[in-house]
């Protein structure tokens, strides 16, 4: 439902919108409230967001002020301006201020009709953005694209200066970030031994800034996406087989030797061609995957970080932690403490 408030003080104006068959389950569109208290219009607007304010041109309310103020703050989605008698001065600055219509008595359906279908249109848009950039970050992904830093700083700004509502921009956010993970988990299935899905999807707050959170949020997905490309770099055809076998089985033998049997390779081939595509050797690359698997362990289990370490296949507890604190920075316990540890890379 389009929620509409009317701001108008002439009781002829008045009857006339109220007696329009337009509103309800026809269109969608439904008056929510009556005002004809002007001076604090903008305070009202302040506190509840309408879809359309239906606003009266009157000699004394200035209204292209009220205007202006509404447009500037974007305290609803769309401003019509309603008139008895309107003039040529009133009508050409309202459209400067970026009003989306200007309807005169004795009013025509039609033309209301055609308000409303431009609102929807512009929601259905917006819809169909959030879609084209779901899809667009899933190809940054697939194709591990760093440019998509660029592309996070774009929808950062786009969702704080499209939308009225901060509160709305962070829905938008949120939607597009929660699909793409979603989406992810369900193509790499990979991705269970490593992340939780909850960590990056966007949560609320009791009195949240916004702001804040939406610049969290996106800070957080751009992590996610340097982890990701960490355990899948972009490599050649040839790889995929053995990246999925190391991924799939953390905690299994992944000794050079071992995989070459496995997947039916030279392994002084498996070797040269791991460096060559993903420039990383083939050891370290296995370090890698096992201390992210180490990490998630330490985060969302309770097994004692020795037994991390032997599920891993580290017999030497010394050399686990090194590693461990190599990648991490801090120690196993210390990661395991929220409030101590300083995420890195």
């Amino acid at each position: 439902m389009y929620t509409v408030l009317l701001a108008v003080k002439s009781e002829i104006i008045l009857q006339e919108l109220k007696r329009l068959r337009i509103w309800g389950d026809s269109t969608g569109f439904q008056i929510c409230e009556i005002t004809s208290n002007f001076e604090k219009l903008i305070e009202k607007l302040q506190k509840t967001h309408y879809y359309l304010v239906l606003l009266e041109a009157t000699p004394d309310n200035h209204v292209t002020t009220l205007l202006g103020t509404i447009k500037k703050e974007k305290l609803c989605k769309a401003v019509a301006i309603v008139s008895q008698n309107p003039d040529f001065k009133t009508v050409r600055k309202s459209f400067l201020l970026g009003v989306d219509d200007y309807l005169a008595t004795p009013f025509e359906i039609s033309h209301f009709i055609s308000l409303f279908s431009k609102i929807e249109n512009a929601e259905h848009g917006k819809i169909t953005a959030e879609i084209c950039r779901k899809e667009e970050l899933l190809n940054y992904f697939e194709h591990v694209d760093n440019a998509i830093k660029e592309y996070l700083d774009e929808l950062l700004y786009t969702a704080l200066s499209e939308y009225m509502d901060l509160s709305e921009a962070f829905a938008c956010v949120k939607r597009i970030l929660d699909s793409v993970i979603k989406e992810l988990f369900e193509r790499y299935e990979w991705l269970v031994f490593y992340f939780a899905p909850e960590d990056y999807i966007p949560q609320g707050g009791a009195f949240p800034d916004y702001e804040e959170m939406i610049q969290k949020d996106i800070e957080n997905f751009y992590t996610f996406f340097l982890e990701f490309s960490e355990l899948y770099p972009a490599h050649g055809e040839g790889l995929e087989d053995i990246l999925l076998y190391i991924l799939n089985r953390p905690e299994g033998d992944l000794k050079q030797k071992t995989i070459s049997e496995e997947v039916y390779i030279n392994r002084s081939y498996l070797s040269t061609v791991f460096a060559a595509q993903i420039r990383v050797n083939f050891v370290d690359y296995v370090n890698t995957v096992k201390m992210k698997r180490a990490a998630y362990l330490l985060k969302h289990t309770k097994m004692k970080v020795i037994d991390i370490a032997g599920t891993l296949d580290y017999k030497d507890m010394g050399y686990f932690l090194k590693r461990f604190k190599a990648k991490y920075g801090v120690t196993p316990s210390q990661y395991r403490i929220p409030e101590t540890y300083e995420f890195q890379i």
